[in-house]
């Protein structure tokens, strides 16, 4: 599932995978439109629907929080 979602990252930025920062926001990976097409990429990837309560800022700050975040929306 891990490496699954560290694919989708590239596909949206190459640098999300390699980035060790502690704000994909703040460093430019991501954008609020960048998010919109990731939560569709997840959604369509592992087959789920991904609630807006789940769309947050804290959420999509880093590629483990996402990773948190599938682990917690797949149990």
């Amino acid at each position: 599932m891990e490496e699954k979602i560290i694919e989708i990252l590239a596909e949206i930025n190459e640098d999300i995978p390699s980035y060790e920062g502690g704000n994909l926001f703040d460093a430019g990976l991501l954008d609020s439109l960048k998010a919109v097409d990731l939560v569709a990429e997840l959604e369509d990837a592992f087959d789920v629907d991904i609630d807006a309560e789940y769309v947050t800022e804290e959420n999509f700050r880093t590629k483990e929080a996402i990773i948190a975040m599938m682990k917690s929306i797949l149990e």
